[in-house]
Protein backbone atom coordinates (compact mmCIF):
# COMPACT_ATOMS: atom_id res chain seq x y z
CA UNK A 1 0.00 0.00 0.00
CA UNK A 2 1.17 3.20 -0.96
CA UNK A 3 -0.10 7.40 -0.81
CA UNK A 4 0.18 9.67 -3.20
CA UNK A 5 0.50 12.59 -1.46
CA UNK A 6 -1.07 15.31 -3.58
CA UNK A 7 -1.24 17.16 -0.47
CA UNK A 8 2.51 18.48 -1.34
CA UNK A 9 2.64 19.49 -4.85
CA UNK A 10 2.18 23.05 -4.03
CA UNK A 11 3.07 24.99 -0.49
CA UNK A 12 -0.99 26.45 -0.80
CA UNK A 13 -2.71 25.10 -4.11
CA UNK A 14 -2.27 21.49 -3.15
CA UNK A 15 -4.37 18.46 -3.99
CA UNK A 16 -7.32 17.78 -6.58
CA UNK A 17 -8.44 21.60 -6.35
CA UNK A 18 -4.68 22.67 -8.13
CA UNK A 19 -5.39 19.36 -10.74
CA UNK A 20 -9.12 20.30 -11.38
CA UNK A 21 -8.23 24.25 -11.86
CA UNK A 22 -4.61 23.54 -13.79
CA UNK A 23 -6.40 23.20 -17.40
CA UNK A 24 -9.58 25.51 -16.67
CA UNK A 25 -7.46 28.35 -15.74
CA UNK A 26 -5.63 27.78 -18.91
CA UNK A 27 -8.52 27.64 -20.96
CA UNK A 28 -9.93 30.69 -19.85
CA UNK A 29 -7.19 32.36 -20.61
CA UNK A 30 -6.84 31.33 -24.34
CA UNK A 31 -10.25 32.71 -24.74
CA UNK A 32 -9.78 35.96 -23.84
CA UNK A 33 -10.86 35.64 -19.97
CA UNK A 34 -9.40 38.03 -17.55
CA UNK A 35 -11.23 37.14 -14.64
CA UNK A 36 -12.78 33.97 -13.07
CA UNK A 37 -15.97 32.75 -10.95
CA UNK A 38 -16.78 30.38 -9.06
CA UNK A 39 -19.12 28.95 -6.12
CA UNK A 40 -18.56 27.49 -2.83
CA UNK A 41 -18.68 27.26 0.76
CA UNK A 42 -17.33 29.38 3.75
CA UNK A 43 -15.11 26.99 3.80
CA UNK A 44 -14.40 25.69 0.57
CA UNK A 45 -11.12 24.06 -0.33
CA UNK A 46 -11.86 24.95 -4.10
CA UNK A 47 -12.44 28.67 -2.98
CA UNK A 48 -9.42 28.96 -1.40
CA UNK A 49 -7.51 27.18 -4.03
CA UNK A 50 -8.87 29.09 -7.02
CA UNK A 51 -8.45 32.14 -5.08
CA UNK A 52 -4.39 31.77 -5.10
CA UNK A 53 -4.50 29.70 -8.40
CA UNK A 54 -6.20 32.42 -10.39
CA UNK A 55 -3.63 34.91 -8.66
CA UNK A 56 -0.42 32.25 -9.88
CA UNK A 57 -2.01 32.53 -13.25
CA UNK A 58 -2.58 36.30 -13.81
CA UNK A 59 -6.49 36.53 -13.42
CA UNK A 60 -9.13 37.91 -11.53
CA UNK A 61 -11.40 35.96 -9.25
CA UNK A 62 -14.83 35.93 -7.84
CA UNK A 63 -16.16 34.19 -5.15
CA UNK A 64 -19.97 33.49 -4.87
CA UNK A 65 -20.03 32.83 -0.94
CA UNK A 66 -23.00 30.36 0.67
CA UNK A 67 -24.43 32.06 3.89
CA UNK A 68 -23.36 34.92 5.56
CA UNK A 69 -19.72 36.77 6.15
CA UNK A 70 -18.52 35.71 9.51
CA UNK A 71 -15.12 37.60 10.48
CA UNK A 72 -13.21 35.19 11.80
CA UNK A 73 -13.39 32.90 8.98
CA UNK A 74 -9.59 31.85 8.09
CA UNK A 75 -10.83 30.55 4.52
CA UNK A 76 -12.77 33.28 3.67
CA UNK A 77 -9.76 35.88 5.10
CA UNK A 78 -6.71 33.96 3.28
CA UNK A 79 -8.83 33.82 -0.50
CA UNK A 80 -9.48 38.03 0.05
CA UNK A 81 -5.66 38.18 0.94
CA UNK A 82 -4.96 36.46 -2.42
CA UNK A 83 -6.72 39.10 -4.15
CA UNK A 84 -10.65 37.78 -4.75
CA UNK A 85 -13.96 39.32 -4.45
CA UNK A 86 -15.78 37.50 -2.26
CA UNK A 87 -19.67 38.02 -2.41
CA UNK A 88 -22.19 36.28 0.05
CA UNK A 89 -25.22 35.06 -0.97
CA UNK A 90 -28.33 33.46 0.78
CA UNK A 91 -28.85 30.02 1.03
CA UNK A 92 -32.07 29.86 -0.89
CA UNK A 93 -30.31 31.62 -3.99
CA UNK A 94 -27.24 29.52 -3.79
CA UNK A 95 -29.07 26.59 -4.91
CA UNK A 96 -29.76 28.03 -8.25
CA UNK A 97 -26.18 27.57 -9.12
CA UNK A 98 -26.26 24.81 -11.10
CA UNK A 99 -29.76 26.42 -13.01
CA UNK A 100 -28.91 27.30 -16.28
CA UNK A 101 -31.41 30.26 -16.11
CA UNK A 102 -29.37 31.43 -13.14
CA UNK A 103 -25.88 30.95 -14.33
CA UNK A 104 -27.12 32.83 -18.06
CA UNK A 105 -28.53 36.02 -15.63
CA UNK A 106 -24.75 35.97 -13.33
CA UNK A 107 -22.64 35.85 -17.05
CA UNK A 108 -24.79 38.56 -18.09
CA UNK A 109 -24.27 40.39 -15.02
CA UNK A 110 -20.48 39.26 -14.83
CA UNK A 111 -19.96 39.30 -18.55
CA UNK A 112 -15.62 39.74 -18.50
CA UNK A 113 -15.59 36.87 -15.74
CA UNK A 114 -15.39 32.95 -17.14
CA UNK A 115 -18.03 30.97 -15.14
CA UNK A 116 -16.11 27.70 -13.48
CA UNK A 117 -18.80 25.25 -11.89
CA UNK A 118 -18.29 24.75 -7.96
CA UNK A 119 -16.15 22.63 -6.87
CA UNK A 120 -14.47 22.92 -10.28
CA UNK A 121 -15.30 19.79 -11.69
CA UNK A 122 -15.55 20.39 -15.41
CA UNK A 123 -14.18 18.06 -18.69
CA UNK A 124 -10.99 20.27 -17.95
CA UNK A 125 -10.66 19.17 -14.55
CA UNK A 126 -10.89 15.51 -15.97
CA UNK A 127 -7.84 16.63 -17.84
CA UNK A 128 -5.82 17.58 -15.13
CA UNK A 129 -6.60 14.96 -12.64
CA UNK A 130 -6.18 12.18 -15.11
CA UNK A 131 -2.38 13.23 -14.80
CA UNK A 132 -1.93 11.50 -11.48
CA UNK A 133 -2.00 7.81 -13.39
CA UNK A 134 1.44 8.53 -14.73
CA UNK A 135 2.99 9.44 -11.86
CA UNK A 136 2.07 6.38 -10.38
CA UNK A 137 4.22 2.64 -10.44
CA UNK A 138 2.96 0.99 -13.20
CA UNK A 139 2.25 -1.69 -10.91
CA UNK A 140 -0.60 -0.29 -8.99
CA UNK A 141 -4.00 -2.17 -8.91
CA UNK A 142 -5.97 0.10 -7.15
CA UNK A 143 -6.39 3.73 -6.88
CA UNK A 144 -8.84 5.12 -3.71
CA UNK A 145 -10.02 8.67 -3.62
CA UNK A 146 -12.92 10.46 -1.56
CA UNK A 147 -15.38 11.66 -3.58
CA UNK A 148 -17.78 14.79 -3.05
CA UNK A 149 -19.05 15.92 -6.70
CA UNK A 150 -17.49 12.87 -8.67
CA UNK A 151 -14.90 15.04 -10.84
CA UNK A 152 -11.72 13.42 -9.17
CA UNK A 153 -12.94 9.71 -9.30
CA UNK A 154 -14.20 10.81 -13.02
CA UNK A 155 -11.11 12.04 -14.06
CA UNK A 156 -8.85 9.10 -12.62
CA UNK A 157 -11.59 6.44 -14.40
CA UNK A 158 -10.46 8.66 -17.75
CA UNK A 159 -6.19 8.26 -17.20
CA UNK A 160 -6.55 4.51 -15.44
CA UNK A 161 -5.09 1.59 -17.21
CA UNK A 162 -7.75 -1.48 -17.72
CA UNK A 163 -5.94 -3.22 -14.99
CA UNK A 164 -6.66 -0.88 -12.46
CA UNK A 165 -9.57 -0.28 -10.56
CA UNK A 166 -10.55 3.13 -9.21
CA UNK A 167 -12.50 3.10 -5.26
CA UNK A 168 -14.32 5.38 -4.47
CA UNK A 169 -15.32 6.70 -1.47
CA UNK A 170 -18.42 9.31 -0.96
CA UNK A 171 -18.34 11.67 1.84
CA UNK A 172 -21.73 12.19 2.06
CA UNK A 173 -24.85 10.86 2.43
CA UNK A 174 -27.38 9.26 -0.38
CA UNK A 175 -24.45 9.70 -2.56
CA UNK A 176 -25.39 7.20 -5.36
CA UNK A 177 -26.84 9.79 -7.75
CA UNK A 178 -23.10 10.67 -8.06
CA UNK A 179 -22.57 7.55 -10.45
CA UNK A 180 -24.68 9.12 -12.98
CA UNK A 181 -22.72 12.32 -12.51
CA UNK A 182 -19.71 10.74 -13.10
CA UNK A 183 -20.81 8.74 -15.98
CA UNK A 184 -22.27 11.98 -17.40
CA UNK A 185 -18.73 13.78 -16.97
CA UNK A 186 -17.16 10.18 -18.60
CA UNK A 187 -19.46 9.91 -21.27
CA UNK A 188 -18.64 6.55 -21.87
CA UNK A 189 -20.17 3.63 -20.03
CA UNK A 190 -17.47 0.85 -20.18
CA UNK A 191 -14.98 3.19 -17.69
CA UNK A 192 -18.01 2.34 -14.74
CA UNK A 193 -16.70 -1.06 -14.99
CA UNK A 194 -13.56 0.38 -13.43
CA UNK A 195 -15.15 1.54 -10.54
CA UNK A 196 -15.79 0.65 -6.87
CA UNK A 197 -18.50 2.92 -5.23
CA UNK A 198 -18.84 2.34 -1.82
CA UNK A 199 -21.06 4.48 0.30
CA UNK A 200 -20.79 2.70 3.96
CA UNK A 201 -18.17 5.58 5.29
CA UNK A 202 -19.46 9.57 5.41
CA UNK A 203 -19.80 9.34 8.84
CA UNK A 204 -23.28 11.07 9.25
CA UNK A 205 -23.02 12.88 6.32
CA UNK A 206 -21.04 15.78 4.29
CA UNK A 207 -18.82 17.85 7.27
CA UNK A 208 -19.71 15.44 9.73
CA UNK A 209 -17.37 14.57 12.32
CA UNK A 210 -17.26 11.42 14.98
CA UNK A 211 -15.02 10.46 17.58
CA UNK A 212 -14.32 6.76 15.75
CA UNK A 213 -13.13 8.45 12.93
CA UNK A 214 -10.79 11.70 14.58
CA UNK A 215 -9.23 8.59 16.60
CA UNK A 216 -7.86 7.16 13.82
CA UNK A 217 -6.51 10.15 12.06
CA UNK A 218 -4.82 11.30 15.02
CA UNK A 219 -3.66 7.10 15.16
CA UNK A 220 -2.49 7.45 11.87
CA UNK A 221 -0.47 11.00 12.40
CA UNK A 222 1.82 9.09 14.94
CA UNK A 223 2.25 5.61 13.09
CA UNK A 224 3.35 7.66 9.80
CA UNK A 225 3.26 11.51 10.31
CA UNK A 226 0.98 12.30 7.81
CA UNK A 227 -1.54 14.75 8.77
CA UNK A 228 -5.34 14.02 7.24
CA UNK A 229 -8.86 16.00 7.65
CA UNK A 230 -11.70 14.73 8.72
CA UNK A 231 -14.46 15.90 5.62
CA UNK A 232 -12.80 14.21 2.42
CA UNK A 233 -9.10 12.13 2.71
CA UNK A 234 -9.86 10.35 6.52
CA UNK A 235 -12.77 9.47 5.78
CA UNK A 236 -11.36 7.81 2.31
CA UNK A 237 -8.41 6.36 4.11
CA UNK A 238 -10.57 4.83 7.68
CA UNK A 239 -12.68 3.29 4.37
CA UNK A 240 -9.62 1.10 2.64
CA UNK A 241 -8.03 0.60 5.89
CA UNK A 242 -11.71 -1.18 6.99
CA UNK A 243 -11.77 -2.59 3.54
CA UNK A 244 -8.30 -4.20 3.92
CA UNK A 245 -9.61 -5.83 7.23
CA UNK A 246 -12.80 -7.38 5.44
CA UNK A 247 -10.22 -9.15 2.87
CA UNK A 248 -11.88 -6.60 0.08
CA UNK A 249 -8.79 -6.76 -1.86
CA UNK A 250 -7.23 -9.41 -3.52
CA UNK A 251 -3.83 -11.23 -2.22
CA UNK A 252 -0.66 -8.91 -4.16
CA UNK A 253 -2.80 -5.78 -4.72
CA UNK A 254 -1.19 -2.37 -4.63
CA UNK A 255 -3.37 -0.03 -3.59
CA UNK A 256 -2.42 3.80 -3.66
CA UNK A 257 -4.39 6.22 -1.40
CA UNK A 258 -4.65 9.85 -2.89
CA UNK A 259 -4.10 11.79 -0.54
CA UNK A 260 -6.21 14.66 -2.13
CA UNK A 261 -5.04 17.71 0.04
CA UNK A 262 -7.44 20.33 1.37
CA UNK A 263 -5.38 20.98 4.76
CA UNK A 264 -6.28 24.70 4.84
CA UNK A 265 -9.62 23.48 5.81
CA UNK A 266 -8.24 22.68 9.08
CA UNK A 267 -8.22 26.27 10.35
CA UNK A 268 -11.92 26.15 10.11
CA UNK A 269 -12.45 23.29 11.95
CA UNK A 270 -10.39 25.01 15.30
CA UNK A 271 -11.93 28.60 14.65
CA UNK A 272 -15.33 26.64 14.62
CA UNK A 273 -14.23 24.27 17.78
CA UNK A 274 -14.85 21.01 15.75
CA UNK A 275 -11.08 19.96 16.35
CA UNK A 276 -8.99 20.83 19.01
CA UNK A 277 -6.33 23.65 18.39
CA UNK A 278 -3.49 21.21 18.74
CA UNK A 279 -5.20 18.38 17.07
CA UNK A 280 -3.66 15.95 15.56
CA UNK A 281 -1.71 15.31 18.40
Amino acid sequence: MSVKRDDLIHSTISGNKWRKLKYTLLYAKEQGFKKVLSFGGGYSNHIHALAYAAKASGLSSKGIIRGEYDPFNPTIAQARSAGMDIEFISRLEYKSRHDPAYLTQLQQKHPDHFIIPEGGTSKFALQGVAEIINELPNDVTHICTPCGSGGTTAGLLTGAKESQQIVSIPVLKKAAYLQNEIATLLGVEQHLMQLDFIEDYHFGGYGKIQPELLTFIEDFYQDFGIILEPIYSGKMFYAIFDLIKQGFFPPGSHIVLLHTGGLQGLAGLKQRKLIPEDWPN
